[in-house]
């Protein structure tokens, strides 16, 4: 038992636990800590929806396709790994906007599609004259701090109005947070522009400060072997504690503060501290607890996919100015978002053919990546025929399917989380939950977790061990 007490253990080998279990390994070592740390994934490979496939000559992410470098902490932790000198930034500027069937480039300064320079919205035509005056209403309203969360559909309609928020800002926020804006709440989200707003009184105002915040080239990084770079970088950092094909299927209480893992259904390893960093619809099922259910059966995901077409150049009749494309909800779309990965990561580029990757899915729409191959590749060439002018067939493609992938908390998400720590500091002590959506959404926030939850989960076990 005293041995079980020592043992940390990571359950989930995405982004976040390995983050987690790099934090632990290198607490251990600094302190000289008699503790035994394990990380167990329960597939052969680690890095969840970090995913790196290699076609041709060239390497290609089907999972998560980037990193945001408007947030610290993924920057922060390449550094530290001594990967830096392999970034290679994004170049194209930012997407376009397809909408009443046209392409519509923001030839002027935005953040997530919203315009810095409210007069610069009269320049284009994707808002009716009443969108347009609409789209002045931040400038009447004082910016207040939230006593409570709200949607962030909600929150950016009373700056921009609706017009601006559905035609232009909800396809930039659905593209980058891969949720449903009617049900993100603006604070479960930590995006950047309400933090801005309290800060320095208006969005603009605080984008004067941090002009490293527009859209444009350089949002974004990945390294020209994907960004498994990354993960496998951490999995190497961890060699000897990283089990692989090691599901946990349930947690129990044990005597003196510790836990049982099943693992398999065929083995058990008692052990005293636990992060679970699986997908949200996992929490639910490990830990057998009415309110820890009853919370976590709720949250609704949304299932996405992701498919690699080569085109011959001359199939493209309709290119976008930017690296991209994003399509607002309203056009009835089954493409969410599309990328020219040769105009977004030149050392793609290729003499005959494009490179495009296109994101499709969204909350409620499930059904589509339920289906065939080929029935999935029918539809979107079919949003590709009218949105690019493609009527050529694809040299190749390759889909990827990433079911019940992206957790869809809402604006309660703040409040709800707090019952559940509660519940967790009382009846769990030791137990950790992390992953993407809990605070906040994509690799950085991952990561962001990871270092906190790693620091926190060593101390609790000096405290339980008495040093």
């Amino acid at each position: 038992m005293e041995r079980a007490k020592k043992r940390i253990v990571v359950i989930g080998g995405g982004i976040t636990g390995l983050t987690v279990a790099y934090r632990v390994k290198q607490k251990l070592e600094k302190e000289n800590l008699p503790f035994e740390l394990i990380l167990l994934e329960g597939s052969l490979k680690i890095g969840g929806k970090i995913y790196t496939m290699k076609v041709d000559d060239y390497y290609i992410d089907l999972g998560a396709e980037s990193i945001d470098t408007r947030y610290p902490e993924a920057l922060k932790l390449i550094e530290e790994l001594g990967l830096e000198d392999q970034l290679i930034y994004s170049e194209g500027n930012k997407p376009d906007i397809f909408f009443y069937n046209k392409l519509h480039q923001l030839n002027y300064p935005t953040y997530k599609g919203i315009p810095i320079k409210q007069n610069d919205i009269w320049k284009d035509k994707l808002l009716t004259l009443h969108g347009k005056l609409a789209s002045y209403k931040s400038t009447f309203f004082p910016v207040k701090k939230l006593k409570k969360d709200i949607e962030t559909s909600t929150y950016l309609k009373r700056r921009f109005g609706d017009e601006m928020v559905e035609h232009i800002v909800e396809p930039f926020f659905s593209k980058i947070y891969a949720s449903d804006v009617d049900r993100m709440g603006i604070k479960a989200s930590k995006e950047l522009a309400y933090d801005l707003e309290l800060k320095y009184g208006s969005l603009s105002k605080g984008l004067a400060h941090h002009p490293e915040l527009l859209d444009g080239s350089g949002n974004y990084v990945t390294f020209e072997k994907g960004l498994s770079v990354l993960t496998e970088a951490l999995e190497e950092e961890l060699k000897g504690h990283i089990q692989y094909s090691k599901k946990v299927l349930e947690i129990k209480k044990n005597e003196e503060g510790t836990y049982i893992l099943d693992i398999n259904g065929k083995e058990q390893v008692r052990v005293g501290a636990i992060c679970i960093a699986t997908p949200a619809t996992e929490y639910a099922k490990l830990i057998d607890h009415q309110e820890v259910n009853e919370l976590f059966s709720q949250i609704q995901t949304a299932s996405i996919g992701y498919i690699l077409f080569s085109f011959p150049k001359k199939a493209i009749k309709n290119e976008p100015k930017g690296f991209g494309i994003v399509t607002p909800r309203r056009n009835d779309s089954f493409v969410t978002s599309i990328v020219f990965l040769d105009k977004k990561w030149p050392f793609l580029k290729k003499a005959d053919e494009t490179l495009i990757g296109v994101n499709f899915g969204r909350n409620g729409e499930d059904t589509l990546v339920s289906l065939s191959n080929r029935e999935i590749e029918d539809f979107i060439r079919e949003d590709l025929k009218i949105i690019l002018g493609i009527t050529e067939e694809p040299n190749y493609r390759i889909v990827k399917r990433w079911p019940n992938a992206i957790p869809q908390y809402t604006a309660s998400q703040e409040d709800e989380m707090q019952k559940i720590s509660k519940v967790f500091r009382t009846e769990f002590p030791g137990i950790y939950i992390a992953g993407n959506g809990l605070e906040g959404f994509g690799i950085n926030q991952c990561i962001k977790q990871g270092n906190r939850i790693g620091k926190q989960i060593v101390e609790y076990t000096k405290k339980q061990n008495c040093i």
